[in-house]
C-alpha cells in the first residue's frame, strides 16, 4: 500500500484508487492534478476533501483490476486527457478488447473503447455496438461540453467534449463559473453603454485601448515607447477581423517587435523557456514551451481548435480562455507570446461580438491589477508539467528537449483561467467601464460650466481641470503661479467649486 504518492501523504486508513492507482500501478510519471483515495472505513458522504486528497467512502470500493479502476476514475474522477492517454498506452490491446468484449454496452467500457480509439486513432478488434442508446460521453452538469456533440455510431457515444483528438481543453462547470455564466454579462454592457453618447464611448474606449495596450507591456517588465504602445494599441483595436493562421501570428508578431536583429518573427527555430541562468549561464528553467519542431503541427491543430469552438457558439469568454492559454502554453514565438497571449483575448471576443463595435475590454490593465493571481494561474498549469519534459543545457544557455512532450500542449484543463478572466471581464463591465463613463461625463460637464465663466483656451481649461483633480480639488499655488497667474482668488474658488460638484469631490 502506497504511504506517499506524487509527494503527497496517502491519508490515514485510505488506499490509492482511480487514476492515482493507476499511474502507481504503472509507474508513471504524470503529474495528477486531482489525487484520489478510498478509505477503509464508512464516511459520512460519498466522499469528502482531505487535504490535497479526495477521499471516497469504503461502500465504493472496487476490485484491484487496472480496468475497474480506469472505470472508477471515469466515473468520479476529473477527467485528464493526458493523464488517461499515458494510461490508456499501458493497457495491450488484447486485455483492453478481452474487458470490453464482456460487457460492450455497459457504458464505462463503451467510453473506454471510445477514448482509445479516439486518442491514438487506431480501432480495437471489436464489431461496432448494434442499434441502441446512445450515451454523453461527458457529464453536462460536470463539464462545459459542446453544444453540437457528434455521434459514433460504432461505440453508441455522443462525443461532447469541446476539442478534438489532438487538441481538447476540459471545463469543470464550477459553482464560480455558473454564477458568471449566468450573469449575462453582455446584458449589462448594452444597458451601460445605452445610457451615454456615442461620442462618449468612443472617447471611453480610446482610453481604455490605450491602458490596455500600455499594461500589456507592463505585465512584461517592459518599458516600451509611446509610438509601440500606441501600434500595439491600434492592432488590438483591429482585433476579431481577421481569422487566425499561422500567417497573421506572423504578422502580429512583426508588429509587436520594434527590433527584430536578433528576433525571428513567427515560430521559432529554437527550444524557449521562462526561468533564469546561474553564472555559469547554465539555465534554470520554471517552465519549458513545446519542442520547435512540434510547433508547426501544433499550431494547426490550435487554429483548427479555434475553428471548432467557433462554430460551436461556446461562451464566449470561455472560447477566449482556450485559444489565449493555450497558446501561451505552447509559447511559438521566440518572444512576445504574453502579448499576444492577451492580444487573442480582444480577437476571440471581438470576433464573438461581445462587446459592440468599437469598444475594448482593458484585459491588460485588469490583469496588471491582479498579476499574482495571474502569474499562479500560469504557474498552476505549467509547473506540473516539467516532470515530464526530460532536457539538457545547450553551449549557449538554452534548453535542448529530449522526449516526446506534444501531448503535454495539446490537453489542458484551463476552469481556473476561465475563472480568472471572466473574475476580470465582470470586473471591466461593473467597475473600470462605469469609471471611466462617469470620469469622462463629469469632465465634460465640468468644462462646459467652467467655459461659461471664462475666455480661456480649450486646453487651458482641460489642463485646469486636470490639476485640480490631480491635487484633491484644489490648484496648488505652484501650477497657479506657472500657468493661471491672472485667475482671481474667488475665479479659483469658482472652478474648484465647479469641479467638487461634478466629480463628487469632498
Amino acid at each position: 500500500m502506497a504511504i506517499a504518492f506524487q509527494n503527497s501523504i496517502v491519508p490515514n486508513g485510505a488506499e490509492l484508487i482511480g487514476f492515482s492507482w493507476l499511474l502507481n500501478h504503472f509507474n508513471l510519471t504524470v503529474p495528477l492534478r486531482d489525487l484520489s483515495c478510498i478509505s477503509t472505513k464508512r464516511l459520512s458522504s460519498q466522499k469528502l476533501q482531505s487535504g490535497d486528497w479526495t477521499l471516497f467512502d469504503t461502500k465504493l470500493k472496487i476490485d484491484n483490476r487496472a480496468f475497474s479502476h480506469l472505470e472508477f476514475a471515469l466515473k468520479h474522477e476529473v477527467l485528464d486527457l493526458l493523464v488517461l492517454k499515458h494510461i490508456l498506452k499501458r493497457f495491450s490491446e488484447e486485455e483492453l478488447t478481452q474487458e470490453i468484449k464482456e460487457n460492450p454496452k455497459r457504458i464505462f467500457s463503451k467510453k473506454i473503447w471510445f477514448y482509445y480509439e479516439f486518442l491514438f486513432n487506431k480501432e480495437l478488434l471489436l464489431d461496432d455496438l448494434p442499434t441502441g442508446k446512445y450515451d454523453n460521453l461527458l457529464d453536462e452538469k460536470k463539464y462545459v461540453v459542446s453544444d453540437s456533440p457528434i455521434k459514433f455510431k460504432r461505440h453508441k457515444i455522443n462525443n461532447n467534449l469541446l476539442g478534438t483528438s489532438k487538441m481538447c481543453p476540459i471545463i469543470l462547470r464550477t459553482k464560480v463559473l455558473e454564477h458568471y455564466m449566468d450573469l449575462n454579462l453582455e446584458d449589462d454592457i448594452s444597458m451601460l453603454i445605452g445610457t451615454v453618447s456615442k461620442s462618449l464611448v468612443r472617447r471611453a474606449a480610446s482610453f481604455l485601448l490605450l491602458s490596455d495596450s500600455q499594461a500589456s507591456f507592463e505585465i512584461e517588465g517592459e518599458r516600451a515607447s509611446k509610438n509601440r504602445i500606441e501600434n500595439w494599441g491600434k492592432i488590438i483595436n483591429e482585433a476579431g477581423k481577421t481569422p487566425l493562421s499561422t500567417p497573421e501570428i506572423e504578422r502580429l508578431h512583426a508588429i509587436l517587435l520594434e527590433d527584430t536583429r536578433f528576433i525571428k518573427i513567427g515560430l521559432r527555430e529554437d527550444e524557449v523557456f521562462l526561468g533564469d541562468r546561474d553564472r555559469e549561464n547554465f539555465p534554470i528553467p520554471e517552465f519549458i514551451g513545446a519542442r520547435s519542431d512540434d510547433l508547426k503541427p501544433l499550431i494547426q491543430d490550435w487554429i483548427s481548435l479555434d475553428r471548432m469552438l467557433s462554430a460551436n457558439s461556446i461562451d464566449p469568454i470561455l472560447h477566449a480562455v482556450i485559444i489565449a492559454f493555450s497558446f501561451v502554453y505552447i509559447h511559438p514565438l521566440a518572444d512576445g507570446n504574453g502579448r499576444i497571449h492577451r492580444y487573442l483575448i480582444h480577437h476571440v471576443l471581438a470576433q464573438r461580438n461581445y462587446y459592440p463595435k468599437g469598444m475594448i475590454f482593458p484585459i491588460s490593465s485588469v490583469i496588471l491589477d491582479e498579476i499574482e493571481k495571474y502569474r499562479d494561474v500560469l504557474v498552476a498549469h505549467s509547473s506540473p508539467l516539467m516532470s515530464m519534459i526530460s532536457w539538457e543545457a545547450t553551449t549557449v544557455g538554452n534548453v535542448k528537449i529530449l522526449n516526446e512532450t506534444s501531448d503535454l500542449y495539446r490537453f489542458f484543463n484551463c476552469t481556473q483561467s476561465c475563472e480568472f478572466i471572466y473574475a476580470a471581464v465582470e470586473k471591466t463591465i461593473k467597475e473600470t467601464l462605469p469609471h471611466e463613463l462617469s470620469y469622462l461625463d463629469a469632465f465634460d460637464k465640468a468644462y462646459g460650466a467652467i467655459n461659461e465663466i471664462l475666455e480661456m483656451p480649450d486646453n487651458q481649461i482641460k489642463s485646469l481641470i486636470t490639476f485640480i483633480l490631480q491635487n484633491n480639488g484644489k490648484l496648488s499655488k505652484k501650477k497657479k503661479e506657472k500657468y493661471y497667474e491672472k485667475l482671481r482668488l474667488e475665479e479659483i474658488q469658482e472652478i474648484e467649486s465647479i469641479v467638487e460638484e461634478y466629480f463628487g469631490l469632498k
